[in-house]
C-alpha cells in the first residue's frame, strides 16, 4: 500500500523547511530565538548546579566540625569520670589512713577500751572533704588482733549525667600487737569484796614467772602485809593497802583478766549416793571413784591411796585430820554444791594430780558455776604437792599455817584468798590462764 520514498525527497524537504525558515516571518524567527535563549539558560544553570553538587560531596574541609562535635561527647566524659574517680580515690586514701590509725590506737589499749579508743581515733582523723561521711566498725578477734572496717560514698559530679550518683568506697585494717604474755597462776574473781587478796605477815608465794590477778574494785581491793615473789599482782580496783613498807609488785586500775573457764568444763551428770557419812580411823585405806555424800572423816594418823577417776563430793565433804597422808594420781574432785568441801586440818601431807587424758583432764578440783559463797580452809599441810586446775569460783579460801607446798603445774581459780604463815611454790599448769603485759608496739598485720 505504501511505497518507498524516493530518494532525495527527504533531504529535499528539510531544504525546502530550512529555506522556509530563513524566508520566513520575522514574528516567527523572534518566538523561535526565545526559546532556543531560554534553553541555553536553563542548560548552563543546571550544568552550574550540578557542578556544585559535586563539589560538595568531594569537599571535607567542614568535617572537622562535625567530628569535633561527636568525639566531644565521650572526651567530656571521660574527662568527668577521672575528676570524680579522682574524687573517690582521694577519699578512699583518706579513709584507709584514718583505719590504719585508729586499729594501731586501739590494740595497745585493754581489751575493754580497744573498740572504744579505735572508733574515736577514727572519727578524730578522718576529714570529710567534699561533703562525705564515713562510718567505721571494729571487731576484735580471737587471735588478739582488732580488725576494722570503713565505708563512705563519694558524690559523683559528671556521672551523673550518665545515672551514677555516687562511687562507693570501701577500707579494711587490722593490728596486731607484740605484747608479751605471762601466765595467770591466781585468779580471783569476785568483784564486790573487799580485801579480795590479804597477804598477812609471814605469807611467803614463790611465783617469779606467775601473775595474781585480782578482779575485786572495791576499797580497798587487796592488803598487804608482806611482799609475794610474783612476776605481777594486777588488781583491778584502784585502791590497795600496803603495810609496813612492803612493796608487792602491784598495779592498780589494771586489766585483771575475766574467768576464762565459764561454761567451759565438763558437765557432770551425779547419781545417787555411793557413800554416805563414812568414817576412817588409823590405818591404811583405799578408795574408789563415785558420788560421797554427807561427811568423810579421816582421824588419827593413817594413810589413804585414792584410785584414778572422778569423786563426787555432795552435801558434805571430806576432812582429813592431823597425819593423815593423802596419795591420788589422776584423780577429779567434783564439788557439787555450796556445802560441799575438803578440808585439811593439822599436819596432813597431800600428793594429788589430775588426770592428763581424758573428759577430766588437767582437772584437779572443780564445781559448777552460780554456787553461794563458802569459805574453804586449808589448815597445816607439809610437804604437799598439787597439780591441775584447781576452779573454785565460789569458795573464800583461807590457807593457814602452810609450809613447804609445791604446786608445781596449778593453777587457781578461787572467789577470794587470804594468806597466812604459808610457804607456796607455785608454777602455771597444763590449763593456765595467759594475761598480756605491757603496751607491747603494734603493728599492721593485714
Amino acid at each position: 500500500m505504501y511505497g518507498r520514498i524516493r530518494p532525495g525527497v527527504f533531504e529535499r524537504g528539510f531544504r525546502i523547511s530550512i529555506k522556509a525558515f530563513f524566508n520566513g516571518g520575522s514574528a516567527f524567527r523572534a518566538t523561535l530565538n526565545r526559546f532556543l535563549y531560554a534553553a541555553m539558560s536553563l542548560h548552563r544553570l543546571l550544568a552550574s548546579l550540578c557542578h556544585l553538587v559535586s563539589r560538595f560531596c568531594r569537599a571535607s574541609d567542614g568535617n572537622i566540625v562535625v567530628n569535633f562535635a561527636i568525639a566531644c561527647i565521650p572526651i567530656i566524659g571521660a574527662m568527668g569520670t577521672a575528676v570524680d574517680y579522682s574524687k573517690a580515690n582521694d577519699i578512699k586514701s583518706q579513709l584507709q589512713k584514718s583505719l590504719d590509725s585508729a586499729v594501731l590506737a586501739g590494740i595497745v589499749q585493754p581489751p575493754q577500751q580497744q573498740i572504744s579508743t579505735a572508733s574515736g581515733t577514727f572519727v578524730g582523723n578522718f576529714n570529710a572533704r567534699y561533703g562525705t561521711s564515713a562510718t567505721a566498725s571494729f571487731t576484735q578477734n580471737n587471735d588478739g588482733s582488732l580488725t576494722g572496717s570503713a565505708t563512705s560514698d563519694v558524690q559523683a559530679s559528671f556521672l551523673a549525667v550518665f545515672g551514677v550518683n555516687s562511687i562507693p568506697v570501701t577500707a579494711t585494717a587490722t593490728a596486731s600487737s607484740r605484747q608479751s604474755k605471762s601466765d595467770v597462776c591466781i585468779l580471783l574473781v569476785n568483784p564486790l569484796r573487799t580485801q579480795a587478796l590479804l597477804v598477812n605477815s609471814g605469807a611467803k608465794i614463790e611465783a617469779p614467772s606467775c601473775e595474781i590477778h585480782v578482779r575485786s574494785t572495791q576499797s580497798p581491793a587487796a592488803i598487804f602485809n608482806d611482799t609475794l615473789n610474783v612476776k605481777r599482782i594486777c588488781v583491778k580496783g584502784s585502791f590497795v593497802i600496803k603495810n609496813g613498807g612492803v612493796k608487792p609488785p602491784v598495779e592498780t586500775s589494771c586489766d585483771a583478766i575475766s574467768d576464762p573457764f565459764v561454761g567451759k568444763l565438763p558437765t557432770v551428770s551425779v547419781g545417787a549416793c555411793d557413800h554416805n557419812g563414812q568414817v576412817y580411823n588409823p590405818g591404811h585405806v583405799t578408795l574408789s571413784p563415785g558420788v560421797y555424800c554427807g561427811w568423810t572423816n579421816f582421824n588419827g594418823s593413817g594413810a589413804l591411796t585414792l584410785n584414778p577417776g572422778l569423786y563426787v563430793i555432795k552435801n558434805g565433804g571430806m576432812i582429813f585430820n592431823s597425819g593423815w597422808s593423802v596419795t591420788g594420781t589422776g584423780v577429779t574432785f567434783y564439788l557439787v554444791d555450796q556445802n560441799a568441801t575438803i578440808t585439811f586440818n593439822g599436819n596432813v601431807t597431800a600428793k594429788l594430780s589430775a588426770p592428763t587424758s581424758g573428759t577430766y583432764a588437767n582437772i584437779l578440783m572443780f564445781e559448777p558455776n552460780g554456787l553461794s559463797n563458802t569459805n574453804l580452809p586449808i589448815n597445816g599441810t607439809s610437804g604437799s604437792r598439787l597439780t591441775g586446775l584447781m576452779y573454785l569460783p565460789s569458795r573464800d579460801v583461807i590457807i593457814n599455817s602452810v609450809s613447804n607446798m609445791n604446786t608445781n603445774n596449778v593453777t587457781m581459780v578461787f572467789s577470794t584468798l587470804i594468806l597466812n604463815q604459808t610457804h607456796w611454790s607455785i608454777a602455771a599448769g597444763a590449763l593456765s590462764m595467759t594475761a598480756s603485759s605491757g603496751t607491747g608496739s603494734a603493728y599492721l598485720s593485714r
